[in-house]
């Protein structure tokens, strides 16, 4: 018998509701783009939740606050066009700047508990040498938030929410920018629409700097695929939510 046998990998092509927690709100497309346009294809409904506002990295330096997160709304609303985003939110958090990680934690729960999503994608937290604190505490929250989503003695930020709850089954949670891939999804059918939802985001690349984004993809995607039967592959960490206590 092996832990295997007893706690499988889950299958992520049995999607049928995602909700993808992403620090900045290009992440889930340049990371895995492709893997949910598949899913989408196979009739799973995609939910955005974005942790940080975004406004430090937008090119254009004479946008307002304001004009700046139309900018950047505008560009979400077009890839998520693409893919077949169902909805998005925006938690609005300082982009790189200081906030308190159990508020955090507790939005995150709140839209699990909202949403009852079967699969959660999120940054891994702990990647090898990420710097960028962002995807530390995103990662890291919504791998706690997966797992204490039907605690409800663990409050979210909506009581409502909470007193509302019924207990759903969470069956698996997916990290993307990972370096311990346990699964590489065939994405050759669905790159195109993933450089289309990549290139729509205009706030935050200026075109050369998105030519650049767009030939690192690809290497990385090929990469992925190397020893594999299909071309570009997308790498992720599929774990179920036992998994993320004490290696069980």
């Amino acid at each position: 018998m092996t832990l295997e046998s007893i706690l499988p990998k889950p299958n992520i092509l049995d999607a049928k509701r995602v909700l993808c927690i992403q620090p900045h709100y290009d992440d889930n497309d340049i990371a895995v783009a492709g893997t949910l346009a598949l899913l989408r294809k196979r009739n799973a409904e995609l939910f955005y939740l974005t942790t940080t506002d975004d406004l430090m990295g937008v090119v254009e330096h004479s946008l307002s606050d304001r004009e700046a997160a139309q900018a950047l709304q505008r560009d979400q609303f077009a890839a998520g066009e693409i893919i077949g985003v169902k909805e998005q939110f925006w938690l609005g958090y300082p982009d790189a700047g200081e906030y308190d990680y159990f508020a955090l934690r507790r939005d995150f729960l709140k839209y699990i508990r909202l949403l009852q999503p079967d699969y959660v994608f999120t940054p891994d937290a702990w990647l090898t040498y990420e710097a960028h604190r962002d995807h530390i505490q995103t990662g890291l929250a919504a791998a706690e938030a997966v797992m204490f989503a039907g605690l409800t003695k663990i409050p979210s930020s909506d009581p409502a929410v909470d007193a509302a709850y019924k207990d759903h089954e969470i069956q698996g949670v997916a990290f993307y920018y990972t370096r311990e891939p346990n699964q590489i999804m065939d994405i050759s059918e669905t790159w195109e629409q993933k450089i289309a939802a990549v290139r729509c985001y205009e706030a935050q690349f200026r075109p050369e700097e998105m030519d650049q984004l767009v030939e690192a993809l690809d290497a990385k995607a090929q990469q992925a695929a190397m020893g594999e039967s299909f071309a570009r592959g997308e790498p992720l960490k599929v774990l179920h939510p036992s998994a993320l206590h004490c290696g069980f």
